[in-house]
């Protein structure tokens, strides 16, 4: 007898009708399916001749059967399933890994910068977290920092319009105190102060006029002029290496602002 043992849950048969009843309603018994030919349950105030949508469906009890669409039946089908005919398309941006502007904008535009694309009013985008640029994410960088936002991640999750800017983030991945911890080249100012240095030296390198690994270096040192480390006109775009290089020169180096604050407080 075919029957799901889902459906055995609360079933229970009266000897006395000879049904098998349950919350739902009673069920009678049939000895035979017209398509498969097996025994089933089936309800008794509207009996069915099959055990089941399989059965219904199959053979000469399809209303299809011996049916063929016409070439220009199918086309409509297939464009109505895809496309720009279908219902629920909005531009093709799923596919694409689009976040639109409706949909998202109002879940994180308390804590991000957010505007509709100036190309597609639909699309959203995002600053960059470490250089300030303006850029398109991809939906999933969405989902997770909307999912950090809301307490469901250990992390952050921020926007970075490239690998470049994630890796040279003083603030990506970090902790205090990390296993096979690493002193690195670019110490963490204020964000603002950064991406307004970038946007004004046109997120270049002011040495070399690389465009990758942006450091924002300041010309005298944070420890021997304090007062000045949030200046915009002490600070200039470096890329990583020139940074490296400029902090070796005689003057600049780490050292060399040691001792000479350590000559001036003497």
């Amino acid at each position: 007898m075919k029957i799901c043992w889902d459906s055995l849950e609360n079933l229970r048969y009266s000897k006395k009708t000879q049904m098998w009843y349950k919350k739902t309603g009673s069920y009678i018994y049939m000895d035979s399916c017209k398509e498969c030919g097996e025994s089933y349950l089936t309800f008794s105030i509207r009996p069915s001749n099959f055990c089941s949508k399989k059965c219904v469906n199959k053979g000469k009890n399809n209303p299809m059967y011996e049916k063929n669409h016409s070439e220009q039946s199918r086309k409509k089908i297939s464009e109505a399933k895809t496309g720009k005919n279908h219902p629920n398309w909005k531009g093709g941006v799923s596919k694409k890994n689009i976040p639109l502007y409706d949909t998202y904008a109002y879940q994180i535009e308390y804590a991000e910068e957010v505007r509709r694309c100036s190309d597609d009013e639909n699309i959203l985008e995002v600053k960059c977290a470490y250089c300030g640029k303006w850029y398109i994410p991809i939906l999933n960088d969405i989902w997770s920092r909307i999912r950090a936002l809301n307490g469901n991640l250990s992390g952050e999750s921020r926007l970075y319009c490239s690998n470049e800017c994630k890796k040279e983030c003083p603030i990506f991945w970090q902790y205090k105190f990390p296993k096979d911890y690493k002193k690195a080249s670019s110490r963490e100012i204020q964000p603002e102060l950064r991406q307004m240095v970038f946007e004004r030296d046109y997120y270049t390198c002011q040495k070399c006029g690389s465009e990758k690994n942006l450091h924002c270096h300041h010309i005298t040192g944070v420890e021997l002029n304090p007062i000045e480390s949030a200046d915009m006109d002490n600070c200039i775009t470096l890329c990583k290496d020139c940074h490296k290089e400029v902090h070796k020169q005689d003057g600049c180096n780490r050292s060399d602002y040691k001792r000479k604050k350590c000559l001036e407080e003497i």
